[in-house]
């Protein structure tokens, strides 16, 4: 495998950054039983562990003593997968905390239960008290004024990934969120339900971020008046939501939050609110097998700024269904359980300081930031043409960048005057000068941050509409290709190929001799002929002014998958079910070379741009083959099923490919390294391309859409719809402002900029 010159130093960086990852985290004394879905609360000087998925124990581990004491265990009946357990402060009593514990299956009898608990730390004699006790330091059914047990939820609810939190302005209401999207109000002083909502939201919610926000940002001009609001978040996979409650009309209000691109695929994460910001670490993205993952990232979020930011350092390990806490003096996060990216359950508690996550960015996270800030607007202006239904008004890019460009003005004036004032008296006799410095360092950083987002938001950003549409006779249509100069197109539905000219809106030449199916056909670079292949075992060359046929080449015994013209157009490069890749002479129509021995059939052959290197797709590898010295450089292992097509970068750093696991990824053509993974096709994936500058892809399938992708952020930029039928092919004019399709629904189509 081959490597670029900057490989060693990135390993290098890696390295170096798993070293800062080890010593940011402290590693403590072992939990009991390894297990995932551990709850736990702090409590003064301890962390009370509440039982996990196959342990019923309750713990409390001491911080200070680095020790673990039995409490209790959860009662026979209960059954504990993806509980809940959050507490309640006794305002009167700063030594009793209560908790309370909630879970339960669909259709199974759901669990409420309540704890009194007191330290279990003190000397022997308080220990022996607490136990004569009846109701401290053991779960209880939760009972309501008349003694009767409380039942929460209904028969048909789910509480497996419940969440739950205590608000209201006398600490008295209970918010439980729950899937599949329902959130539920209880009164713990009356023990009556108060309200039931079901979120306003499209996707389902299970183990989720549920938070309260904090104190200080509630706080209200007359410090003795009460919160009659009560105000929480809510994160699951692409949903985000602000919920706010009204206590006194007993009315929810919601809004939509923006959820990172590296964060919308995922839940199962553990996660603490610490003021303003909540700690995301790890989590799952809900696949199971060769696409699942489980995360090893930090996030954080901040509710006031409603900004995301993804840390250059990670978990020590990749982590999932872990539980994170934040000590009682806000000092540290203590994390917990879980299980590994081998799904193996995990002992391990660790520990990290908060003041270690609110450091000012680095380099790396800052360039995070502003990416986002881009797949953001993407995101916006993809909503936007889905509610204009086409009728797109492209001044929304330009009211879009400048939002960004004072928002980020803004934010950095802020942040940095705020240093400023941070700056000690001391340095008063040289204040001027280090004003002078840091403005001149100031505006250089934001000269360069708005070039950057004016390049990569105003240049790159294209969106297209349909143009015009051409019915095929023959029916379906598989293929549809530009000359180089634009002016036709080749397309094929059966055994014949057909050439349109763009500007007629009409067919003007049709080639028949084909036996057989034709599978791919393309123009010569001067445009005067075109090549094509079929299940006849047959190239044939074709005259596009005349329609006749040149020349049959034969020699492959198996369907022809693909044909395609060097860059010169001396050459014809075609791939067969024979399992070989042959090198045609254009003018003589003999065979130069041959590459067999392949242990599939070759689906795919592209030349790139240079005519030096050949990519050939089969099985579930990516080959490439270097023409000149008649050798297979690399290959691209990776895709989970047999890969259908692959396509060299217009630069030719690039590849990328599609497999029949509606995939698209994009490799570094040199080291072999998968760059990037799109996903958005919600079936099988029939053809990909990219645009002459290299930095979007166009895909299309049997979803009958058209997908626009950002190559460098690596999200899909809109959707193209309008077939009736699977999109089958299609492909880019070389000025990149025109894409054609075809489809099964027997039309040809033109998609032109906005």
């Amino acid at each position: 495998m081959q490597t670029t010159d900057n490989e060693p130093n990135d390993a290098k960086s890696e390295q170096n950054t798993k070293i800062n990852t080890i010593s940011l985290f402290e590693t403590l004394p072992a939990l009991t039983t390894a297990c995932f879905f551990y709850q736990c609360v702090s409590y003064k000087d301890e962390l009370l562990v509440c039982g996990a998925y196959g342990e019923k124990a309750c713990y409390s581990y001491h911080i200070i003593r680095k020790q673990y004491k039995r409490i209790c265990t959860y009662p026979d009946t209960t059954r504990l997968f993806g509980h809940c357990v959050i507490k309640r402060v006794h305002s009167n009593d700063s030594n009793e905390i209560t908790l309370f514990s909630f879970g339960g299956s669909r259709y199974e009898e759901k669990h409420a239960l309540v704890m009194q608990y007191i330290s279990i730390w003190d000397d022997e004699k308080d220990e022996r008290q607490i136990e004569k006790s009846k109701h401290y330091n053991e779960w209880s059914p939760i009972m309501d004024n008349h003694n009767k047990p409380i039942f929460l939820g209904r028969k048909q609810d789910d509480f497996r990934g419940i969440r739950a939190l205590i608000g209201g302005s006398n600490n008295n209401l209970l918010f439980i969120t729950y899937y599949p999207k329902d959130i539920d109000v209880f009164d713990l002083n009356t023990f009556q339900y108060v309200n039931h909502t079901t979120l306003p939201i499209d996707t389902k919610i299970s183990f989720h971020c549920f938070v309260l926000k904090t104190e200080n940002e509630l706080i209200t001009p007359k410090a003795d008046i009460k919160q009659s609001k009560s105000k929480m978040v809510l994160f699951c996979e692409k949903t985000g939501l602000s919920i706010d409650y009204d206590e006194v009309n007993n009315i929810f209000h919601f809004r939509s939050l923006w959820i990172c691109s590296t964060m919308k695929h995922f839940y199962h994460y553990a996660f603490v609110c610490i003021n303003d910001i909540i700690l995301f670490f790890g989590g799952w993205n809900g696949n199971v097998g060769y696409n699942t993952v489980v995360s090893n990232a930090i996030h954080k979020y901040s509710i006031q700024k409603d900004k995301w930011m993804k840390f250059e350092l990670t978990l020590p390990i990749p982590s999932t269904d872990c539980i994170a806490v934040l000590s009682e003096d806000n000092m540290f996060v203590h994390i917990l359980g879980g299980q590994d990216d081998e799904w193996k359950e995990m002992a391990t508690h660790i520990q990290t300081k908060v003041a270690a996550w609110m450091k000012e960015e680095t380099e790396l996270e800052k360039q995070w930031i502003v990416e986002e800030e881009e797949k953001r607007v993407i995101e916006e202006t993809k909503r936007e043409l889905v509610t204009m239904k086409g009728k797109f008004n492209v001044k929304k890019l330009k009211v879009e960048y400048n939002k960004i460009k004072k928002r980020i003005e803004i934010e950095m004036v802020i942040e940095h005057w705020n240093r400023l004032l941070s700056i000690k008296m001391g340095w008063i006799d040289n204040f001027n000068i280090i004003i002078s410095q840091y403005i001149l360092v100031f505006f250089f950083v934001i000269i360069f941050l708005l070039n950057y987002i004016r390049k990569t938001i105003l240049k790159q950003m294209k969106y297209f509409k349909l143009s015009k549409k051409y019915h095929v006779r023959s029916g379906r249509c598989r293929i549809a290709k530009f000359s180089l100069d634009c002016t036709k197109i080749v397309a094929s539905s059966d055994n014949t190929i057909r050439i349109w000219n763009i500007e007629l809106g009409k067919e003007i030449q049709v080639l028949k001799g084909h036996t057989g199916t034709v599978n791919d056909a393309q123009f010569s670079p001067d445009a005067k002929l075109v090549v094509s292949c079929s299940n006849d075992t047959t190239i044939r060359l074709w005259d596009v002014n005349s329609g006749q046929e040149i020349k049959i080449i034969k020699g492959h015994i198996g369907n022809i998958t693909s044909v395609q013209f060097s860059p010169d157009g001396k050459f014809v490069v075609s791939s067969a079910h024979d399992k070989t890749v042959r090198l045609w002479n254009v003018k003589s129509g003999e065979e130069i070379k041959k590459l067999e021995c392949l242990t599939s059939k070759v689906t795919d052959v592209k030349f790139s741009r240079d005519g030096h290197s050949i990519v050939l797709s089969y099985d579930n590898t990516i080959g490439i083959w270097d023409v000149r010295s008649d050798q297979t450089t690399n290959k691209l292992l990776g895709h989970p099923n047999g890969i259908l097509r692959s396509q060299f970068s217009p630069d030719g750093l690039l590849i990328v490919s599609f497999s029949v696991a509606k995939i698209i990824q994009i490799w570094n053509a040199a080291t072999g390294k998968e760059l990037a993974r799109l996903e958005g096709h919600i079936d099988m994936i029939w053809d990909v391309k990219f645009f002459p500058d290299g930095q979007t892809i166009v895909s299309c399938s049997n979803d009958k859409t058209i997908r626009l992708w950002d190559v460098k952020l690596g999200v899909e930029v809109q959707t193209l719809e309008g077939h009736s039928e699977s999109v089958i092919g299609l492909d880019v004019s070389t000025d990149g402002n025109t894409i054609v399709s075809c489809s099964n629904d027997g039309t040809i189509r033109t998609w032109v900029p906005l």
